[in-house]
């Protein structure tokens, strides 16, 4: 169903009950702008919100929801997609609501009826000058603090700049980013990750003193050198990475078939939650050396940060924690962290064995994508005095060699195993016990690397 459709069974509703309802929110927004589709549709009703958005929600066959009681918010959800919410105006009119807006492009309305837009603010002047204002200086965040967010969500999404004013009235009011819950300021900053150049208000966030607050880790990368092989802090080093990883992302520039690229493409699609892979890859780009200033030593042989990679995942675990990021996520985050030196480990090597090749799959598991592409952009982002070109070109194809090896894997027609648990404990007569994966672990890597083939060579070996 199209959005002039329902636009006009609401202004149906709305004639049949004899009330106002006004558009209002992204819609109109994005509609003046004319960006593309828009699936979203906010109505402000000045009547029963509850009833009004019940007969709407029969007439398109669509789910009622309730989003907030106390403040009669409503969501109907229809079978394509479209999400529609109903709320109650507040104020007394249509001009007391907008005054309450956040920001001036979204302080814009039109009567059901009426092709009027209704400006209080100045917002279709800012829409023409790409600005994002705040409505009421200061007090545009006191009233939600998810507003210092979401103004810089605003400038990533539509591209637009945030006017100086605003800028500093965020900075002054950043404090204030503590009080909204962790789910709502993860999904902001989800949906600046969501753009193509989120590293750049990233930066921004940081600037206006709100990212560090957000992420208290964040704090400490900051001015912790790491010569050699890097010519930028941590922190620095952190957001180089997630600027790398979004261009590697968007040019894709290895030496690979197209049906591999695609593959890797359709991973980084796929949806992780409410977002996909790609998007939540960068989160863990930002945080991946959170480890890093509390593993920082020296001796003759120069600086280190052992295990930084195993407090980094930690690290990780705890936030995915704070922030309610679901099971999956925290997995292939706190899996892509602890992992992320190993491509680097295998550039390393004089010769790289079947044996080295196997492991680092079977231990990225499901991660063997977010893995080399962040391996990727952080190579790319260090380039200290350690750094020349001819082993950033050997790394290079590794991490090609190693993206063949996932391409390879994904399409290969599936094998039985040469043997199973039963097997083993009848012709080795070992009782059950964990033994008995680990050595069909063994196996399997066996026949990884072309030691068996067969199930007589398999139990010789295991022997």
């Amino acid at each position: 169903m199209k959005a002039a459709e329902l636009i006009d069974m609401v202004r149906k509703t709305a004639k049949r009950k004899k009330i106002k309802i006004y558009l209002t929110g992204g819609y109109l927004r994005d509609s003046l702008l004319g960006r593309g589709k828009i699936r979203d549709l906010d109505f402000v009703v000045y009547g029963d919100t509850k009833k009004t958005a019940k007969t709407f929600a029969s007439a398109i066959k669509g789910n009622l929801i309730e989003l907030s009681e106390a403040f009669h918010i409503f969501r109907v959800t229809g079978k394509d997609g479209i999400i529609c919410d109903f709320s109650r105006g507040r104020g007394k009119s249509i001009q007391d609501d907008l005054r309450k807006r956040d920001f001036t492009v979204n302080a814009l309305a039109r009567e059901i009826n009426s092709e009027t837009i209704i400006d209080t603010s100045g917002g279709i002047k800012d829409l023409s000058a790409s600005l994002i204002r705040g409505t009421a200086g200061v007090n545009t965040f006191k009233a939600d603090p998810l507003r210092l967010l979401r103004a810089v969500r605003f400038a990533a999404v539509l591209d637009f700049k945030i006017t100086p004013e605003t800028l500093k009235n965020i900075k002054a009011m950043s404090d204030l980013i503590t009080k909204p819950a962790k789910e709502r300021v993860r999904d902001e900053l989800f949906k600046i990750f969501e753009t193509k150049k989120a590293a750049g208000y990233i930066r921004l966030l940081d600037k206006l003193d709100l990212l560090e607050k957000i992420f208290p880790a964040i704090k400490n990368m900051k001015g912790v050198s790491q010569p050699g092989f890097h010519h930028l802090d941590v922190f620095a080093h952190s957001l180089e990475t997630l600027k790398r990883l979004e261009e590697i992302q968007e040019n894709f520039d290895l030496n690979l078939p197209e049906e591999a690229k695609a593959l890797i493409r359709s991973r980084m699609n796929q949806k992780l939650g409410q977002f996909d892979r790609g998007t939540f890859l960068k989160l863990v780009a930002l945080l991946h050396d959170s480890g890093k200033p509390k593993t920082k030593s020296k001796d003759k042989k120069g600086t280190h940060f052992y295990n930084h990679e195993l407090l980094g995942a930690e690290n990780f675990k705890k936030i995915g924690k704070q922030f309610k990021l679901s099971n999956e996520e925290i997995n292939l985050g706190v899996t892509v962290i602890k992992c992320h030196l190993r491509t680097g480990y295998l550039s390393g090597l004089k010769k790289i064995s079947k044996r080295a090749v196997y492991k680092f799959f079977r231990d990225a598991g499901d991660t063997a994508v977010e893995l080399l592409l962040l391996s990727w952009a952080d190579r790319l982002s260090a380039r200290g005095v350690k750094v020349d070109k001819k082993t950033l070109l050997h790394h290079k194809k590794i991490i090609e060699r190693l993206f063949t090896g996932y391409y390879e894997l994904s399409t290969a027609k599936q094998v039985l195993p040469l043997l199973n648990g039963h097997d083993i404990m009848k012709h080795l007569k070992l009782p059950p016990s964990p033994v008995i994966g680990k050595l069909l672990e063994k196996v399997k890597e066996a026949r990884a690397t072309g030691k068996v083939n067969t199930k007589k060579e398999a139990l010789e070996y295991l022997k």
